[in-house]
């Protein structure tokens, strides 16, 4: 009796496993899904972000044409107060001019003289070496600077062969007792003119006498 049930009931429990497989390949399970196609975004990678765009650059302001180079300005006139240039001076002939006047009435005046001496005139040390003709140039070069604004007293300290400042007083009636070539001159002369004693041998005779009229 035991194997009987014990058979019945193996042979129940092998019926149940059957109809369990049977149920179970009756309806086999839903295959698994497949997984959605990525999207395209999920496809690409992950492209690095670009950087962002500069903004474009202004144009630069068109630049100014050069300017046109400026022409030379003309020369300006000197001014009113630049020095002149030095006038010509003919001191033969202005001595001839000189002498062509008559004297002023005056009985007395005051002059100062540069006298330009040379080698062997009257009383003149050794130190004045320059010969007849070179006083004579000398003579015309300072009587030019002279008549040209130069400065009477400085010249006299710088070209007299006399005792500077070479002023002397002289009178119409005393006048003989000095150099006759003073009076000639000097009497024929307003207050600051200026004239020339040339050189005589008894005129003159130490040379030539640039005279200015003091008084």
């Amino acid at each position: 009796m035991k194997r009987s049930a014990c058979a019945a009931l193996t042979s129940l429990l092998l019926l149940s496993a059957c109809g369990k497989e049977a149920s179970t390949n009756a309806n086999p399970p839903a295959p698994a899904k497949p997984a959605a196609a990525p999207t395209e975004s999920a496809k690409a990678p992950v492209q690095p972000a670009k950087p962002p765009v500069e903004p474009a650059k202004p144009a630069e302001a068109p630049k100014a044409p050069a300017e046109p180079t400026k022409p030379a300005e003309a020369a300006k006139p000197p001014a009113e107060n630049a020095k002149a240039p030095a006038k010509v001076v003919d001191m033969d002939a202005d001595i001839a001019a000189l002498m062509a006047k008559p004297e002023v009435a005056d009985s007395s005046i005051e002059i100062q003289h540069i006298l330009i001496s040379f080698k062997g005139a009257p009383r003149m040390p050794p130190t004045v070496t320059r010969s007849k003709d070179e006083a004579k140039a000398l003579a015309q070069k300072v009587y030019a600077e002279v008549m040209n604004g130069g400065n009477f007293d400085a010249l006299v300290k710088q070209y007299t062969n006399d005792s500077p400042p070479g002023i002397y007083p002289m009178t119409k009636a005393g006048r003989a007792g000095m150099v006759k070539g003073f009076g000639d001159v000097g009497f024929r002369l307003k207050v600051g003119e200026i004239g020339v004693a040339p050189w005589d041998a008894s005129a003159s005779p130490y040379g030539w006498h640039i005279i200015k009229r003091l008084k």
